[in-house]
């Protein structure tokens, strides 16, 4: 391999990585429901005539809960290619070990 820091720390910080993306994008996941709560009490708060089917049509259709889908998505999407890092960083280490086991058949039938 070309790069001098052995596979194994390569792959614990991919792993790291993921790890930290994922628990972010499933704290924004489960906070929905807790978040669009709130602003629709708030919205209730400021406009108590709006029914509650008025005030979640009006968050919902927002650009402030847009945003927060948005970044929501995108940290999974984050979350979801940081995985794919892991994933190729073990690939790695596995195709690295075949290769090396193949040159020591190798070396072990030259011997003989």
């Amino acid at each position: 391999m070309s790069n001098a820091r052995p596979p194994s720390e390569m792959y614990r910080e991919a792993a790291q990585t993921w790890v930290d993306l994922d628990a972010a994008a499933r704290l924004l996941e489960s906070s929905k429901s807790a978040v669009f709560s709130q602003k629709v009490l708030g919205l209730m708060a400021e406009f108590p005539a709006y029914s509650l089917a008025k005030a979640e049509l009006k968050i919902k259709g927002s650009d402030d809960w847009q945003v927060y889908l948005d970044k929501t998505e995108r940290a999974r999407t984050l979350a979801n290619r940081a995985k794919i890092e892991v994933d190729y960083r073990k690939m790695q280490a596995m195709e690295q070990q075949s290769k090396e086991a193949y040159e020591r058949q190798e070396m072990r039938m030259v011997r003989t």
